[in-house]
């Protein structure tokens, strides 16, 4: 820039130059008649190129040649005021004149044109905050920016914070939360603190500042500056963007409130639902032996007591999901692994099965060779015994119901099918609550998901009968651990 305006101002200086040659060597085509018109054209021209004190002074130094030159009697500054004087008047009157004139619209343009390119800057900052989730990661774009917008500063700081700043003393510190509190302008030529010598200009939202920019040094006048006006435009543009995501956050959040609620209640539920029956038969039972005790036989108070003792089983086995689940949704959750041998997981599954005196075990069929896995027993166990108590419920037949596990990839997995009712395609993937999983389903889905498996259900395409269970635990961090 400087560059550019050293070179105008040599071309300015040359052309004021010739100028005065051709007053101070007139020819024949020079008379005093036509110079007066050279005079003011070649004028007009440098002033274009230098500064206005400058073309002035150059202006009417050429006027004074064209007096001493041209003028009658020539060779001196006498001047016949009724013939040549306002002749010289008004030459350098409209040679003033024209300087000023063109000197300011040349200033008017430049302010246009400055103001023009701060305008398509405010229109590309605002686009790249609307297309950015995060408006914080531009605050030193946006610093960036200012920096270079701003007059007669010596140092620019933004921050959304006064503790982010290291440069800033004690009472800019006090200052910069002062402005983030009042979310108003304040400094010098503000109208508040004004014995500050730096300019505070908050990040504004609707509602409150989210930030501050610290002009630091200067002489700067808030109320005539253009470039604080242009200034503030950016900074609150960014305090909106940061409201909106604040905005959005809280909407977020308000979301996830509701779907937690929604979740607990549909949790409660489904507790309700599911112990409701077992609790219903105990009843019935107890009642049963309490007030027919003489007239009921042996085998029938045995029957009773069975009944009782099988439905608390399932009582006892739904609270163990029901704690298990409520462990498992916490935040943070760490769950104890180290790697167990399937053979071992299936055999305690059945083994609790037969201390139940289930009516029948199901088939299985257990690949030989397979790894150890990585792995929480105790809740491994849990799933395959809710997978299967639910296959057995369901199920038409003994023999119907087959436990397979082998190995597919990284993968070990556990099948468990049944002949039983199917499921529809909504249901495919997330199991099918009507068959009587309620709690158990929840509890395998959050077993998979903290060992990083996956659960999937589905039932034959032809028929639509029978469920197949797909319960698929990692074996990646075994092998990591082998190596």
């Amino acid at each position: 820039m400087r560059l550019n305006s050293l070179i105008f101002g040599m071309w300015g200086i040359a052309l004021w130059a010739t100028l005065m040659l051709v007053l101070a060597y007139p020819h024949d085509w020079v008379t005093i008649s036509n110079a007066p018109v050279v005079l003011i054209l070649v004028s007009s021209i440098y002033s274009l190129l230098l500064p206005l004190a400058l073309s002035l002074a150059l202006s009417a130094l050429a006027v004074l040649m064209f007096n001493y030159q041209m003028v009658p009697p020539v060779h001196t500054f006498h001047v016949d005021l009724h013939e040549h004087g306002i002749l010289l008047i008004t030459m350098m009157g409209v040679s003033w004149l024209i300087t000023y004139l063109l000197r300011r619209q040349k200033q008017i343009a430049a302010l246009e044109r400055q103001q023009a390119q701060r305008t398509l800057q405010l229109m590309q900052w605002s686009e790249t905050l609307r297309e950015v989730d995060k408006p914080e990661q531009l605050l030193s774009d946006l610093q960036q920016l200012l920096f270079g917008m701003v007059e007669g500063c010596a140092q620019v700081v933004v921050e959304f914070t006064a503790t982010e700043v290291d440069s800033l003393n004690a009472a800019q510190i006090k200052a910069f939360n002062a402005c983030l509190k009042e979310n108003k302008a304040l400094g010098k030529s503000t109208g508040r603190y004004d014995n500050l010598e730096d300019l505070y200009l908050p990040m504004r939202g609707k509602s409150k500042a989210y930030g501050v920019c610290v002009c630091v040094g200067g002489d700067i006048d808030f109320n005539e500056t253009l470039w604080v006006r242009d200034a503030q435009a950016l900074l609150d543009q960014m305090g909106l963007a940061c409201e909106r995501r604040d905005n959005v956050l809280r909407a977020q959040s308000a979301r996830e409130s509701a779907q937690t609620q929604k979740t607990r209640s549909l949790f409660l539920t489904s507790i309700a639902h599911d112990q409701r029956t077992p609790l219903a038969s105990i009843m019935t039972s107890a009642s049963a032996i309490l007030e027919q005790t003489d007239r009921l036989s042996k085998d029938e108070i045995r029957h009773y007591a069975e009944l009782i003792q099988e439905e608390s089983q399932q009582v006892a086995r739904l609270t163990d999901n029901t704690l298990t689940l409520a462990r498992l949704s916490g935040e943070q959750v760490q769950v104890p692994m180290q790697l167990e041998s399937v053979e071992d997981m299936v055999a305690a599954v059945l083994q609790r099965l037969r201390k139940r005196k289930t009516l029948y075990l199901p088939t299985v069929k257990v690949d030989a060779g397979l790894p150890l896995v990585n792995c929480n027993m105790v809740l491994v166990e849990q799933v395959l015994d809710n997978l299967i108590d639910n296959a057995m419920k369901h199920s038409g037949a003994p023999g119907s119901v087959e436990l397979l596990v082998l190995q597919q990839q990284n993968e070990v997995v556990f099948q468990v099918a049944d002949c039983g009712q199917g499921m529809q395609g909504q249901h495919k993937l997330q199991g099918d609550e009507s068959r009587g999983l309620g709690i158990g389903l929840q509890l395998c889905h959050a077993v998979a998901q903290v060992h990083s498996g996956r659960l999937h259900f589905s039932s034959s395409t032809n028929s639509g009968q029978g469920v197949l269970v797909t319960f698929a635990l990692p074996l990646a961090a075994v092998q990591e651990q082998r190596a």
